[in-house]
């Protein structure tokens, strides 16, 4: 069937609204069965790896299946990079709060150097999810190219900062959002824009002598 104009609008976003409701739908359940604790992380690798294959294009005609493969994938190592930003909070947290305790020059200086550190964390998680699903490298990788992405793509790392404060903005206001598309909205904010970042680092690869990060081949059913 053919729809032409606004009506194809409409059909289109109620599609991506049915899938996010699932989609978050399945993040909370898988969530809980993995006891909250270790099921955050792998879940929520299933959520951006399932965008990124829509975002793409790809039909995927059975959801469930293609998540709970996912999860059951990357179960280990997704927890084991939660911990390390753990971790890495944890650190960064504990320095602020001892570091503000000491008004003097040096530990003032400390301190501006732990806070530009803490925008570097944040920029690593902002990216982490969509590189980790993108891009096939070793484990310690996804933490350096998230970085490097971050930084090199700016304009659309702004983007996606100010994508998000506007999925936050519609939480407040449109509070009954919240339990049915809390996580999966926020998600597709950040996949859609590290993809556009992911293309325009591919575009310009084409056009210099440097090889290719390689992709992940996507699970489909």
């Amino acid at each position: 069937m053919q729809l032409n104009g606004l009506l194809n609008v409409f059909y289109n976003a109620g599609v991506w609204v049915i899938r996010l409701v699932y989609l978050n739908l399945l993040w909370i359940c898988f969530t809980i069965i993995g006891l909250v604790v270790f099921g955050i992380m792998p879940a929520t690798v299933s959520l951006f790896a399932i965008l990124r294959q829509w975002i793409q294009g790809k039909e995927i005609v059975a959801v469930f299946p293609t998540f709970r493969q996912y999860f059951q994938k990357e179960f280990l190592r997704a927890n084991l990079c939660g911990l390390i930003f753990l971790v890495a909070a944890i650190i960064l947290r504990m320095d602020i709060i001892l570091l503000k305790a000491f008004p003097s020059f040096p530990f003032q200086l400390l301190l501006g150097i732990t806070l530009s550190l803490g925008v570097l964390y944040a920029i690593i998680l902002l990216y982490f999810f969509p590189v980790y699903v993108h891009f096939e490298v070793p484990l310690w990788h996804y933490f350096k190219y998230a970085l490097i992405i971050g930084i090199t793509q700016l304009p659309i790392t702004i983007m996606m900062i100010l994508g998000s404060v506007v999925v936050f903005c519609m939480y407040w206001f449109f509070s009954g959002l919240i339990p049915l598309l809390c996580v999966s909205l926020f998600c597709l904010n950040l996949m859609w824009f590290g993809y556009r970042a992911f293309q325009n680092i591919e575009y310009e690869q084409q056009n210099e002598e440097h090889k290719p990060l390689r992709s992940k081949k996507a699970i489909s059913r």
